[in-house]
């Protein structure tokens, strides 16, 4: 984590970068944690830990009748947009993966039984989840119902990318959130969730990302991604310690990841040139 800091924070002193990882890890221990009060959670809760800021960008994307596409990264408390949004009164769905699906990589038997633990719990929430490797047909139907989807844009698990600039480095993100919005016509409001002091959250949601219908399929998935990733990369600079576990994570399973997050992986020069520049001549060949 303090390598992947020292990248993409190339001006802190060191004493700052070692700050910055510590409270990544408060951070993501609070996340973890914070999933054992699901059970517990409801609109009184919402109401005394969460600040929704933008709402009526959701609202006004809603009463186009198509449907709402929930952009979202591995920024901060990103799971709580699921309560936030379920105990506000909307139809949230949510694309994801179960907790169960890291019980594989762990390597003790109470490792395990806290993901088992901890994917019951995300199924009290007021949301419908979808299986992530699962047919698209649920996606489809509850935007018909014009319902809210949430996706996250920076995940790990597809194979279809484009290569994008982000935190000054060459990286790759799908282009199945953006193919999705392209073919569905539903509306994309991007959101953020970020923890302030007392462990109180509030939900960015900005305006929704303006779809060009005249641009050729790839030039708008591009154009989509574009916004999106500037977005999320406006939100590390301002709070890196959400964002600092996620870089680790995404370092170390660079790997077995079906694609790299940087190009520059195992490069310590950060010239890309290190163990993933096979990943850039696959996206470019993707992309022509």
């Amino acid at each position: 984590m303090l390598e992947e800091f020292r990248r993409v924070l190339p001006g802190r002193s060191e004493p700052e970068l070692i700050a910055l990882v510590r409270e990544s890890f408060a951070n993501y221990c609070c996340s973890e944690l914070e999933v054992l009060l699901y059970p517990s959670m409801d609109r009184r809760y919402i109401d005394r830990v969460f600040v929704i800021e933008g709402k009526e960008h959701l609202d006004a994307a809603l009463a186009r009748g198509r449907g709402v596409l929930l952009y979202q990264a591995h920024f901060g408390a990103f799971q709580m947009t699921m309560p936030a949004i379920g105990y506000s009164g909307y139809s949230m769905n949510q694309i994801s993966a179960s907790a169960s699906v890291w019980k594989d990589g762990n390597a003790s038997a109470a490792g395990n039984r806290m993901m088992d633990i901890k994917a019951r719990y995300e199924y009290t929430l007021p949301v419908r989840h979808i299986p992530i490797a699962s047919s698209l047909r649920p996606v489809f139907r509850a935007l018909e119902r014009n319902e809210i989807v949430g996706i996250t844009v920076d995940g790990g698990g597809g194979r279809k990318i484009v290569p994008l600039r982000f935190l000054g480095r060459d990286s790759f993100f799908q282009t199945g959130p953006a193919d999705l919005a392209i073919r569905t016509g539903a509306a994309i409001v991007p959101a953020f969730v970020t923890t302030e002091p007392g462990l109180r959250h509030r939900l960015v949601l900005h305006p929704p990302i303006a779809v060009d219908e005249g641009l050729a399929k790839e030039e708008g998935r591009l154009a989509i991604l574009r916004v999106f990733v500037s977005l999320l990369e406006s939100h590390v600079m301002r709070r890196p310690d959400h964002y600092g576990y996620t870089l680790c994570l995404r370092r170390l399973r660079a790997r077995v990841d079906p694609y790299a997050f940087f190009a520059d992986y195992g490069d310590p020069a950060g010239a890309g040139e290190g163990i993933n520049t096979q990943w850039k001549a696959d996206a470019h060949a993707e992309k022509e």
